[in-house]
């Protein structure tokens, strides 16, 4: 059985991994969405389905976007044999002047969750993380229609949770295979967490990572042909 659980990021929703669920279904994949739950979807966590013949050679692979590697809960972490990590992270803030200036933005951020202007900021946020394209570019764009009362108190939750990232999870099975992929022209994630995120992930895992540096592509990449360069690698990896 090949299994795939994915996990969105901060201000984003499970609508981000259909193209996708769509392709490795197609494939033969068991896929299930994780779900945060800000807007209009129901927050849920997936688990791993049984497998009757054993869990030698098979496949469970976890799909993660920016924060979503924090959110994974910590049985679904160890069990893994694959990781897809997109513009992801293990320390958020990073050390030094640099630092200082990106803590100061969260906290301007910070200010506008739950006010009048909040609506406003997603939006900016969210036009941000879709450069080089633009926002228009998107189908569907997260939490455009409403944030619930619990899916606000959810969003405050994960980004502070984001705010505090300093390391990988410990739960991260050592014996995984990593796939990194970072977009070129992230304006969310700066250069210096991306290197720091391939020093922890050599630390951790037994394995060195495997990274793809992608040109023109920022933080919600869009790249055609990506969904199938990740199954290919998939199938390569032992």
């Amino acid at each position: 059985m090949k299994q795939a659980i994915s996990m969105h990021g901060w201000c984003c929703e499970s609508t981000f991994w259909e193209n996708w669920k769509e392709y490795f279904q197609k494939d033969g994949w068991l896929w299930k969405n994780a779900e945060r739950g800000y807007g209009d979807y129901e927050a849920s966590n997936p688990a791993w389905e049984n497998n009757d013949q054993g869990n030698m050679s098979r496949k469970k692979v976890i799909f993660c976007h920016s924060l979503g590697i924090h959110l994974v809960p910590s049985k679904i972490l160890k069990e893994a044999s694959d990781i897809i990590l997109l513009n992801s992270f293990s320390r958020f803030i990073p050390n030094g002047k640099r630092g200082r200036a990106v803590r100061a933005a969260l906290n301007g951020m910070g200010k506008h969750l739950g006010k009048p202007t909040e609506s406003e900021m997603l939006f900016m946020f969210l036009k941000k993380a879709i450069q080089p394209y633009k926002i228009t570019d998107c189908k569907e764009v997260p939490l455009s229609k409403r944030i619930s009362c619990k899916g606000r108190k959810q969003l405050i939750e994960d980004f502070n949770l984001l705010i505090k990232s300093n390391e990988l999870p410990q739960a991260l099975s050592k014996k995984a295979r990593v796939l990194v992929i970072q977009g070129k022209e992230d304006k969310i994630i700066s250069p210096t967490t991306n290197d720091q995120l391939i020093s922890d992930l050599r630390m951790h895992m037994d394995h060195p990572p495997t990274k793809w540096l992608l040109t023109s592509e920022g933080h919600i990449i869009q790249m055609p042909g990506i969904i199938k360069q990740v199954s290919e690698w998939l199938k390569l990896a032992k």
